[in-house]
């Protein structure tokens, strides 16, 4: 069962692009440095690029003003608007540091990668090799791979074919791929392609589709679990740790086999009055806390038909608050699963691209 100790969190804030203090999307920033503070208390945050609008020396001053609000470690990913002019990103690397790398923790291997080393995307021969080295290197001592980079594979109106992608391609189609997330786009989006689960952050500058917000993910064995908060969200926020959303289920270890449990991780200033459970619209049930903000409740999956259930679940804090997250799984007794290629919410037009 997942715990505050093997769980990981991660709290990613879409593109901010910043230019001035005080304006919305530094105040929706601030917001988003809080939550990762007072709420969320992820094991680390990261920033997926587009910290900055124009990549001034003022712009990144006022990025560096924020992570040092941070009281957990982050990362940056370089986007487009922080090279700006700039496609070696030396201001970047000055004001921010080196934008790739990878960090291990409790059994994942965390990978940033530089998709701005060819314009208008792309990867360095260099890169590639040594992304294809670290993926290998994860697999062969049983790490699971998440990737982090800034250009999302299935943005609309903008091809994902620069130097460098098709190399990309084959790494991430011929290895397992636990997730990956980016930015870029301005809306949020989830995609599964039939191998890979991807994520796209809605932008905290000109978001399209919504309000500025971030993601918060959380990685346990062969659970992958994502939600979106926006900034001006109060009360818990709900993640629904396991089973695993079936628009990020990828193979056969993903789906629901027989007996099992619900499990979701709950964040709350206030205190918690009840977390309860809805599967297919039935009766509500409690679910029971275990600990460090985890709940938990049987799932009989053993008695549920072949094919996809919804579920809902709620957090209820002691002020009114409410939260809830609704995911839909898949349940085969065989165990046998093949992912359709799906996207959700769909998307057909964006100003930015």
């Amino acid at each position: 069962m997942s715990t505050a100790e093997d769980l990981i969190t991660v709290m990613v804030p879409g593109d901010l692009h910043l230019t001035g203090a005080g304006l919305p999307n530094h105040a929706a920033a601030l917001r988003a440095v809080a939550d990762a503070n007072e709420l969320i208390r992820p094991d680390f945050v990261q920033f997926i690029g587009d910290n900055v609008q124009d990549g001034t020396n003022e712009q990144f001053d006022l990025f560096r003003d924020l992570t040092d609000r941070l009281c957990v470690p982050w990362f940056a990913l370089v986007g487009d608007h922080d090279a700006q002019g700039d496609p070696q990103a030396r201001q970047f690397r000055e004001h921010v540091g080196d934008p790739g790398g990878s960090v291990a923790a409790r059994g994942f291997r965390f990978l940033r990668l530089n998709t701005q080393e060819g314009h208008p995307v792309g990867l360095s021969v260099a890169q590639v090799e040594w992304f294809r080295a670290e993926v290998d290197a994860a697999l062969a001592v049983g790490e699971r791979v998440v990737v982090f980079q800034h250009n999302y594979p299935y943005q609309i109106w903008e091809n994902f074919a620069g130097p460098g992608i098709d190399a990309w391609r084959e790494v991430v189609q011929t290895r397992r791929i636990h997730a990956i997330l980016s930015g870029h786009t301005h809306y949020w989006q989830l995609a599964n392609d039939g191998r890979n689960a991807v994520v796209a952050v809605r932008s905290v500058g000109d978001p399209e589709g919504g309000p500025s917000g971030y993601a918060v993910a959380a990685f346990h064995g062969d659970d992958f679990a994502v939600a979106y908060r926006a900034v001006e969200e109060r009360g818990p926020l709900v993640l629904v740790t396991h089973p695993r959303d079936a628009i990020l289920a990828t193979g056969p270890a993903h789906v629901v086999k027989g007996a099992d449990e619900v499990r979701a991780r709950v964040w709350s200033v206030a205190p918690l009055r009840a977390v309860s459970l809805c599967l297919d619209d039935g009766v509500r049930s409690s679910m029971d806390p275990c600990g460090n903000g985890f709940w938990r409740a049987a799932l009989f999956g053993d008695r549920l038909t072949k094919g996809f259930h919804r579920l809902a679940v709620r957090a209820e804090d002691v002020a009114e608050g409410v939260g809830e997250r609704e995911i839909e799984f898949a349940v085969d007794p065989t165990g046998r699963y093949t992912a359709v290629p799906m996207v959700r919410p769909v998307v057909t037009s964006t100003a930015f691209c």
